[in-house]
């Protein structure tokens, strides 16, 4: 009996340990890292500007597109832009702002999360693209995408879709398609095309040590590192390159930004690929310090995203020029 009420005992501090530890780091944690406030609402409209200075703005919905025409005075470019946000839901606003003061007319796009969207960044019909085709007026004519994270990948994807695409600007890319970010039900593509999954890299088939850790760092507040869960998923889902997403549909140009310290995902080799396939017609720049977001810490809202401060705010300059020169370059008068 005495035996088995010290091993009672023992088990009982053990676990009084063991929160203490957790709260502990939680405490810590929430004193060296910025974990207030949650996601803004993006679809809230009175957050957003109706003008700017030298030009106007507008916010549409049609079939399953939504999002923000911003138009110059006069515009410099000689093709429109359409611009996508990543995973966070949203629709670039503050990049395609600033290009629209630059003089470039810019749609700002939702691809979930909007009216008539999915509410969830899974299974989002390609076909919302060509409904803001329609709407812009811009069928058979062509147009640059620019894409940030996720937006990266649908933009790459599009290509394959929609001969409209011309030139590409991709932040943080992935060069496969990835499992849908979709919460409390059944793993789903990212993206679908007439109804159908695209093939996609299952997350749920990636290092167990990584999934562990993803979700120990969850609990004791310590910014997630998810990068080590989409490595491992390219190399154990056993037909990687049947999901890889095909370059040989788009031959127009590139620019490829990615942090060398991304702690996202491995967006800096995706660059690396796309520009090998896409030879002398692909710029590929990449920020060895930086992480998956420029201008920002290393830690974001419970998310590791790699790099420094410093070298963060050095990448987010740095790439704005590449980016002016990009569209100088390809589509300004």
């Amino acid at each position: 009996m005495k035996t088995v009420l010290k091993v009672l005992l023992g088990f009982v501090v053990l676990i009084v340990v063991v929160v203490i530890a957790v709260f502990g780091m939680r405490l810590y944690n929430t004193q060296k890292y910025d974990l207030s406030g949650g996601m803004p609402d993006y679809h809230d409209l009175s957050d957003y500007p109706d003008s700017f200075e030298g030009g106007t703005i507008e916010y549409f919905e049609t079939g399953e597109a939504a999002g923000f025409h911003l138009l110059p005075d006069a515009p410099v470019g000689t093709e429109t832009i359409a611009i996508f946000g990543g995973s966070e839901g949203s629709s670039n606003f503050d990049m395609a702002l600033q290009l629209a003061e630059e003089g470039y007319e810019v749609y700002s796009l939702f691809f979930f999360g909007a009216p008539n969207q999915n509410e969830e960044l899974a299974q989002v019909p390609l076909e919302f693209f060509g409904d803001f085709l329609e709407h812009a007026e811009l069928g058979g004519k062509e147009v640059t995408v620019i894409g940030a994270s996720k937006g990266a990948e649908l933009g790459l994807v599009l290509t394959n879709y929609y001969d409209e695409i011309s030139n590409l600007v991709l932040y943080a890319p992935s060069s496969y398609v990835f499992q849908g970010l979709s919460f409390g039900r059944e793993a789903h593509s990212s993206w679908t095309w007439n109804g159908e999954d695209l093939p996609y890299i299952s997350l749920q088939q990636s290092d167990f040590g990584a999934f562990a850790r993803t979700i120990f760092d969850s609990i004791v507040l310590n910014p997630v590192k998810y990068r080590e869960t989409y490595v491992s998923a390219v190399e154990m889902n056993g037909n990687s390159e049947e999901k890889r997403v095909d370059t040989s549909n788009f031959d127009g140009n590139a620019l490829l930004i990615a942090g060398g310290d991304d702690a996202m995902w491995q967006s800096e080799v995706a660059a690396e690929e796309i520009g090998e396939a896409l030879g002398d017609r692909a710029e590929v720049d990449i920020y060895p310090k930086a992480g998956h977001l420029f201008g920002v810490p290393a830690a974001v809202g419970g998310l590791a995203v790699g790099g420094t401060l410093e070298a963060n705010e050095t990448a987010e300059e740095e790439s704005g020029r590449k980016l002016m020169q990009f569209l100088e370059t390809n589509i300004t008068d």
